[in-house]
């Protein structure tokens, strides 16, 4: 699936980000080599969703989505996913919104403790609610217990608009039963670098508590996204700093 418009942004930042895109294809490579004694694990979901939000902003323009997520994961700690997403516009019907891939390593430490490291790229069609289609590459760690975690990560060239930047987010995972649980997560962002658009960058929190319900092979979802700062960065169509998203997604 590919994407239909150009990228704001340096040509600086937009070379390093496609080389860190390119280290990500390598890592993508090499966690998809058989391993000789142990087969790895393929994965594959579904889903369906009101809206599609990236850190408390919508991206979908307040439509809805659907998306496949396909996932390997080798037995040597390397791992691989691809995602990709179509939106219901509203006047041409159902449209290519985005494409993410994302490949690192995780490793159990002595602790019980997760740790994970990887790089993701996201591009974006011109149908997003982004001023324009955009992509950008961000490389990341974190750590990860049974209920609680957290990650860091940093972009070269956010979304076209910062030079560099990092958002940070806290993770927390309870089961209720065999079949439902909740979590949620508390981001911040802060650019790092200068850019052309510098008055409209500024530290941002967002936030996210939800609900899953599984019955049979499918899982109900519902959420609740927000954020503070405005929708500058992400081109002034966030739809609501609060939100309500529902869903349902299904494993293969």
């Amino acid at each position: 699936m590919t994407a239909g418009a150009g990228r704001a942004g340096s040509p600086q930042g937009a070379t390093v980000s496609r080389n860190i895109c390119v280290r990500a294809l390598i890592v993508g490579i090499i966690a998809l080599l058989p391993a000789p004694a142990t087969a790895g694990q393929i994965g594959a979901v579904v889903s369906i969703f009101s809206d599609d939000r990236f850190r408390g902003v919508s991206v979908s323009d307040g439509r809805p989505v659907g998306t496949v997520d396909l996932s390997y994961d080798a037995p040597n700690g390397f791992y691989g996913n691809l995602s990709g997403t179509l939106v219901a516009t509203g006047d041409e019907g159902i449209k290519a919104l985005s494409v993410v891939f994302n490949s690192g390593y995780a490793t159990q430490l002595r602790s019980g403790l997760t740790a994970d490291f990887g790089v993701s790229h996201t591009r974006y069609s011109h149908y997003s609610s982004l001023s324009s289609g955009r992509a950008f590459t961000e490389a990341y760690a974190g750590l990860a217990g049974k209920i609680l975690g957290g990650r860091i990560s940093v972009s070269p060239d956010y979304y076209g608009f910062a030079r560099w930047a990092a958002h940070g987010e806290l993770d927390a995972h309870v089961d209720l039963s065999r079949n439902s649980a909740v979590d949620g997560e508390a981001g911040l962002f802060v650019p790092l670098g200068h850019s052309t658009y510098e008055g409209s960058l500024h530290p941002e929190f967002d936030v996210r508590v939800g609900f899953a319900q599984r019955a049979g092979p499918v899982t109900f979802h519902a959420a609740v996204s927000g954020r503070s700062g405005d929708d500058s960065i992400y081109g002034g169509h966030g739809h609501g700093r609060v939100a309500l998203v529902l869903g349902l997604s299904a494993t293969l």
